[in-house]
Parts: structure tokens; sequence; C-alpha cells
């Protein structure tokens, strides 16, 4: 009865990940599929395999408007990780280190953008933006994504600083050492993996991101992802797939490395 049971969790699983990968691998697949003419016009199938061509990849790097959106996506995601990184760090050594008044509740309130909906806190943005007269352009994004993703390396630092040994810094400062300099000099290269981590996981959230970012931006700033919004109203076509596999790969490549640092360190 137990190794029937084993067989069917096992099998469970299995279709868990089947349902949630196999669309995943699809996209991939045809993103390579080979084109046909209609006409004088040259299309892709998203359905039916015709062979296996590149020639998709080449159409989206001689496009100005991939180029473009990629550009933007990358310039926010790297100026919200590095701004999540330095708030995020600062918040969990305050919250581990010091006790003020107000910390539960300022604890509770870097965790909130994680815990609500995603569309809720963009509305909310869009309407401080509109009430203060704020200009909408790259910079309301980009504070759009740093209020969400200090909260995801404020978790990550957060939980590396729950197992440091705070001896470490006295000893540092018993031996001559500021508390900035101990902070520097010993605290930070022992939390570098955890911030670097955490860092990482901000700007795949940053870059992934499509509802805040429509919510937020300006006239004539457009990201990946809304780029590729846009493409899908007139249909899914094996240059999308393209983008979302490029879009895919730098995602994945940098969650994977954001785990094996937060595995390995």
């Amino acid at each position: 009865m137990k190794n029937l049971w084993d067989k069917f969790l096992k099998g469970y699983t299995f279709l868990i990940f089947l349902f949630l990968y196999a669309p995943i691998a699809i996209l991939v697949l045809f993103s390579f599929n080979e084109g046909f003419m209609v006409g004088a016009r040259r299309v892709g199938s998203t359905v039916v395999w015709r062979g296996f061509s590149t020639e998709w990849y080449t159409k989206l790097f001689d496009s100005p408007a991939i180029w473009a959106a990629l550009g933007n996506s990358s310039m926010i995601a790297m100026i919200t990780s590095i701004a999540s990184a330095v708030l995020g760090t600062l918040s969990a050594y305050a919250v581990i280190r010091y006790n003020f008044k107000g910390k539960n509740l300022f604890y509770i309130f870097m965790l909130i953008p994680i815990i609500i909906p995603e569309i809720t806190e963009a509305l909310s943005l869009l309407l401080f933006y509109v009430t203060f007269g704020v200009k909408l352009g790259l910079h309301t994004i980009i504070i759009g994504h740093a209020t969400f993703c200090i909260s995801f390396v404020f978790t990550v630092v957060k939980a590396r600083l729950a197992d440091y040994d705070k001896s470490l810094e006295e000893a540092a400062q018993s031996l001559g050492a500021t508390p900035v300099q101990a902070f520097i000099k010993v605290t930070l290269p022992i939390l570098a993996p955890g911030i670097l981590a955490g860092t990482l996981l901000a700007f795949t959230q940053s870059f992934d991101d499509l509802i805040k970012a429509s919510f937020t931006t300006g006239a004539g700033v457009i990201t990946l992802p809304m780029l590729i919004f846009s493409k899908i109203k007139f249909g899914v076509s094996p240059e999308i797939n393209a983008i979302a596999t490029i879009t895919l790969l730098i995602s994945g490549t940098l969650a994977l490395i954001s785990y094996w640092i937060q595995n390995s360190s």
C-alpha cells in the first residue's frame, strides 16, 4: 500500500511539473520554428512545426524597438536592484541589530509590498504621481519597482543576519575599529552573498515586471514586457516566442545564480 501511495505522489508531482513547464518548453521550441511566405509577407506558425530556424532571433536583433525596450528594462532593473540592495540591507541590519520605537510596525511595512496585490500597489503609485503632479517616465517606474524590490533584499539579508554572530563586530570594535569600520570590514563581507542574491532577485523582479511598469510609465517609454504584451494583441507569433525566450533566459539565469549563492554560502 505504501509503494502504491509513493507511486501516486510521484506521478502527481510529475503531472504538476508537466502542467507548469510544458507550455514554456513549447514556447521555446516554436521560437525556432521556420517561417513561410504568405503573399509578400513572411510569417510563422506557433502550432505546426515546419523546421528548425533562427530567423526570428535574427529579426529581433535587427529591430530598433526591441533594443530600445531591452535597454529600458535593463536600465530600470539595474538602478532598481542597486537602490534595493542598499536600502534593503540597511533596513534588515536596523531590524536585527537595534531596538527602536515602531520596530514591529516597520517590519510589517517592509513585507507589505510582497503581500498586497501588485495591481493595487501600481494603481496607488499612479494616483500618488497624479496627485503631486509628478511627470511620468523612467524615474517613476524605477521608484515603483524599488518600493517593491526592497522587500526581497530585506527578506534575504535579514535571514542571513539572523545567523550572524554579533560578537565579531564587537571584537573588531574592541581592537579599535569604529562601528562604521566594523560594519564595512567585518559585517559587510559576511553579508555579501546574501546581498548579492537579493540584488539578483530584485533585478529579476524588476526586469520581468509588466503591471507596475504599465501603470507608471511615461510617453514613449516602453519596457520589454510591455512590448511583448503589445505584440500579443495582434496574435502570438514565433517572434514573440523568441522575445519571451530571451526574457526567460535572462530571468532564469539570474534566479538560478541567486539560488546557488544562497545555498552555497
